[in-house]
């Protein structure tokens, strides 16, 4: 007979931030990581590029230093997320094979809005270089 053991989790919450608000944020590039999501309904597999940002440069202190992740699909329908996501960084179209690490340190302009299907959650609606006009 097969015991399934329980284990009791007990999270800490004293760091968490309340979540960012919707809005126009500055924000560095941080890190990224390459992930999947698995195809529905007889859909294949899509890889993406889970980037993780920083804000930097708000009026309020409270905003400054704060996470955004933001997922770029790389191949697919989506795939013009990732496009944009580069030009937004590097000024230039991508084309062909790049090194992910190469935009860490880039700065670029967000814009965070609620999701259409779960309003509750925020995700970045778009990317956009940074000007000085």
């Amino acid at each position: 007979m097969n015991q399934e053991t329980t284990f009791l989790v007990e999270p800490n919450f004293d760091e968490v931030q309340d979540r960012v608000e919707p809005g126009i944020y500055k924000v560095r590039i941080k890190d990224s990581k390459i992930g999947k999501w698995e195809g529905k309904d007889g859909k294949k597999d899509t890889t993406y590029i889970g980037w993780q940002m920083e804000t930097f440069g708000e009026t309020d202190d409270k905003n400054n230093g704060r996470s955004i992740f933001h997922n770029t699909p790389i191949e697919g329908k989506g795939a013009f997320r990732l496009q944009d996501f580069y030009r937004a960084a590097m000024g230039e179209e991508l084309a062909g094979k790049f090194d992910r690490t190469m935009l860490y340190g880039r700065e670029l302009k967000v814009t965070i809005a609620p999701q259409k299907n779960q309003p509750e959650y925020n995700e970045v609606k778009s990317v956009r270089p940074i000007t000085n006009a």
